[in-house]
């Protein structure tokens, strides 16, 4: 499936915020998994998804580079308008931006990261050219300019006592503001000075 140009992509996306319509986003990445949502914000390099849940529930938000994307599908059958009542049913209706004070920075990776960890107390970072399946989550302690020192939380909520350092470069999904990230959270309490 050939990609869509730049003006096809945008006006697209500009349409699903307008419209605030169910979407499913696909990635040329190989084996990276779609994302299905609603498009809340799109900035000159990357895009904001409020996502929607197995649970009919909106669960964080993603975001993607404009890049890497293949396809953004609307969903325009019966079940978008079953999940907006189930949404608006449960107070999540309209779908917006993570914090209060606006979106995230979407125009480079590296305000993408600083503003996500503004946003929440854990960011979770993917390098899915290296490996689809793989995701690491944290506390972003430092962004340069081309690379990120992020404080880990392992699975059982403990905080790693050394930080990892990725290359901004290599990143291609920040997720911030999910039920998982939420509940390391929770548990883990902050990092350690």
């Amino acid at each position: 499936m050939p990609r869509l140009t730049d003006a096809e992509l945008r006006a697209t996306l500009a349409a699903a915020v307008r419209e605030r319509t169910a979407v499913r986003v696909t990635r040329r990445i190989r084996k990276a998994a779609s994302i299905d949502g609603y498009v809340v914000d799109v900035g000159r390099a990357w895009l904001l998804v409020a996502v929607l849940g197995d649970d009919i529930r909106l669960d964080g938000w993603t975001a993607v580079r404009l890049s890497d994307v293949r396809r953004v599908r609307e969903r325009v059958d019966e079940s978008a308008a079953f999940y907006r009542a189930a949404l608006t049913a449960r107070g999540e209706w309209p779908p917006g931006p993570p914090s209060s004070t606006g979106s995230l920075d979407l125009d480079d990776v590296g305000g993408l990261v600083r503003t996500a960890g503004a946003a929440a107390p854990l960011v979770t970072i993917h390098v899915e050219e290296d490996d689809p399946s793989v995701c690491f989550v944290g506390r972003p302690e430092r962004v340069g300019p081309k690379n990120l020192r992020l404080r880990e939380i392992t699975p059982g909520a403990t905080w790693d006592d050394t930080t990892t350092r990725w290359r901004l470069r290599d990143l291609t999904r920040v997720d911030v503001g999910g039920g998982y990230e939420d509940a390391l959270a929770l548990v883990g309490g902050a990092p350690p000075a």
